[in-house]
This record gives C-alpha cells, sequence and structure tokens, in this order.
C-alpha cells in the first residue's frame, strides 16, 4: 500500500521518506538541518512517530488470512476486484502506537534535548540512550531516540553517539536535528543521512552572550592587530580552549572587529584584510571539524 506522510515540515521531503519507509530502507540515523527549530522539532516527531505507525500498520492482517481464504461458513472468499490502493497516511493517529505517542507516554519513543546554551547536552544523556538501545523495544518492532538541537552536544556526547551509529541495533533509530550540518563532527554526519528542510532561520543569540562574544572579539583583534606583549594574542584566545561553540560564534564577530579596524586604519589595509582572510580559513577549517586546539593556537599566531 502507498504511503504518504501528512506533516507540514515534511512536505519537501515526503516523497523520498514515504518511499523509505514502504520499501524499509530508511537507514539508522536521519539528521534534520535548516528551517526553524519549531519547524525541525515537527519533522522530526512526525517522522519518529510515522516509524511508529508504520511498524504497527505492517503487522495487521487481512481478516481472512486467518480462515486460509475461507469463510466462516467454510465456503471460498470470492477474490475482490482489483482497485488502487488509496495512500497509507502516517502516522495514521488510530492505532495504539500513535495514540501513546502523541500522547509522549510510548516506552519505545525517547525525546532527548540539551538546554538552551551550548555545550548543554551531556555525554550522561547519550550514554543513557546507549544503554537503553541495547535492550530489545517494549511494543512497537522499533525504537526511536529523537535528539533536538544536537549542536548543543558537547564534543564528549558527540563521540559517545558514534559508538551507537557505528553499530546500531538493527531496530534502533535516530532522528537528530541541527540548525547547520556543519555544526556537527564529521564522523557523525558521515553515518547519517542528512535532509535539509530549508535554509536555516537566524536565531538569535542570548543577549548576554552577544556581548561577550563581542567583547572577546574586540579584544582577540586588538591582540592581533597591535599586541601590547608577545603573550596578547595567547591571554586574549585563551578563553576559547575547549569550547567549539565559542569559537565558531567568535570568528564572524572577530571578521567583523577587523573590519571596523579596517575602515578607521586604511593605512595598515594590507595587514587587516590579511587578518581577514585567515579568519576566513579557520572558519572553513572549523566546518571540516579540524582539531579545535590546534586552531585555536593558529589564531593567536596570525
Amino acid at each position: 500500500m502507498p504511503i504518504t506522510l501528512q506533516s507540514p515540515a515534511l512536505a519537501t521531503l515526503s516523497s523520498l521518506l514515504a518511499a523509505m519507509l514502504e520499501a524499509d530502507t530508511l537507514p539508522h540515523a536521519v539528521l534534520f538541518e535548516g528551517a526553524t527549530a519549531a519547524q525541525r522539532r515537527e519533522a522530526a516527531l512526525a517522522l519518529a512517530r510515522a516509524l511508529m505507525c508504520a511498524r504497527n500498520a505492517s503487522e495487521e492482517k487481512d481478516e481472512t488470512s486467518m480462515f486460509g481464504g475461507m469463510s466462516l461458513f467454510g465456503e471460498s472468499e470470492e477474490p475482490a476486484p482489483e482497485t488502487i490502493a488509496a495512500p497509507q497516511v502516517l502516522p495514521c493517529e488510530q492505532c495504539s502506537h500513535c495514540r501513546k505517542s502523541a500522547e509522549g507516554i510510548h516506552p519505545d519513543l525517547q525525546v532527548l534535548e540539551g538546554g538552551a546554551g551550548a555545550r548543554s547536552f551531556h555525554i550522561d544523556a547519550i550514554r543513557g540512550v546507549r544503554r537503553d538501545a541495547s535492550v530489545l523495544p517494549n511494543e512497537a518492532d522499533v525504537k526511536v531516540y529523537v535528539l533536538l538541537e544536537a549542536q548543543s552536544m558537547t564534543p564528549e556526547a558527540q563521540n559517545a553517539l558514534l559508538k551507537l551509529l557505528e553499530e546500531p541495533p538493527d531496530y534502533v533509530c535516530l532522528i537528530l536535528t541541527v540548525p547547520a550540518r556543519r555544526m556537527l563532527l564529521q564522523t557523525v554526519l558521515s553515518r547519517s543521512l542528512v535532509l535539509s528542510l530549508g535554509e536555516a532561520a537566524e536565531e538569535p543569540l542570548d543577549a548576554e552572550r552577544e556581548t561577550q562574544i563581542a567583547q572577546r572579539a574586540s579584544i582577540i583583534a586588538q591582540a592581533l592587530y597591535k599586541p601590547r606583549t608577545p603573550y596578547a594574542p595567547l591571554e586574549a584566545t585563551a578563553p576559547l580552549e575547549g569550547d567549539r561553540d565559542l569559537l565558531r560564534d567568535i570568528l564572524p564577530a572577530l571578521r567583523k572587529q577587523l573590519h571596523a579596524l579596517l575602515v578607521k586604519e586604511p593605512a595598515a589595509a594590507t595587514r587587516l584584510l590579511g587578518l581577514i582572510e585567515d579568519v576566513r580559513g579557520l572558519e572553513a577549517a572549523l566546518d571540516r571539524s579540524a582539531n579545535l586546539n590546534l586552531l585555536i593556537t593558529q589564531l593567536a599566531a596570525l
């Protein structure tokens, strides 16, 4: 029976995902990127619930199959005339799996999310997922783990997740959401089906954090352009150590500070333009998941 997904957030991906569900070829890990956090959440939960419903629907049997094609009175059943089957809409909202997943009480569906801040999705949560994934499903044929805003996972949490992605049980599916794929380790991306929901909407930083980033970027810009001491760049970049998300936010802000210096001091254009291009290079390397400590060392040495 043809399958269709009813979630508006999955409109552009419905045909692809429906075909995978119908053929039972959906990978163990799916990553939704782009759009807004709310749309990513809707897409992830819609796919998760469709997975639960699809497995339930596949268990349904034709009533006559119980009697080997015979009626209750021992008479042969006449074959029904061939008709074009209507698409099966998932989630159906009728089966027990759909009802429980809608209420958030399905034992085989877990939804996890980090806090608002960077590095708030801790390794302990992922370790819990790994432990739970080793146990067979309770009611459905699958266990689905939805990890919302996975960019807030610490590098340690991502590496812990990688162990599950490398050797997932047959019944496990992981669904992750993230504003942009570059915000996750390449090793995680390479083991996931990455699907775009459209251009990512800019989600403003927390006002206090935005101020801190601008101040730190200004300090680094001054230390690189006119260091007071030979150790000034090292001191300015020291707070970035071990914090990939902070470095990711600092680098664009640093380019902005360097552009501001360029406007004020055009005579130093060669030096400042060189710094700006070097920072762009570090941003590209960060997107390729380059070693964090090496990137910070390179930044201090510009």
